[in-house]
C-alpha cells in the first residue's frame, strides 16, 4: 500500500458540455434523462456534472445493435 497511487476522483466527473460534445446529444435531451431519473446528475453552482461509471451504466443498458 505504500506505492499505490490514490484514485484520482475529479476525472470520473464529467461536465454537461463535455458529454455533450462526446455522445452528441443536446443539453435538453441529457437534463430531460436527468428529470426523468434515467440519468445521475450533480448540479454545483450552475455546472451540471455526470459520473463517468453512471453514464457507462446508463449506455449498456440502453445498448441496441443498429440495423440499416
Amino acid at each position: 500500500m505504500e506505492n499505490e497511487v490514490p484514485h484520482p476522483i475529479l476525472f470520473d466527473w464529467i461536465e454537461l458540455s463535455d458529454l455533450m460534445l462526446m455522445l452528441h446529444l443536446t443539453k435538453n435531451t441529457l437534463k430531460e434523462w436527468c428529470s426523468e431519473g434515467d440519468l445521475k446528475c450533480c448540479r454545483i453552482k450552475n455546472k451540471t456534472y455526470f459520473l463517468r461509471q453512471d453514464i457507462e451504466r446508463f449506455m449498456y443498458s440502453h445498448y441496441q445493435t443498429y440495423r440499416p
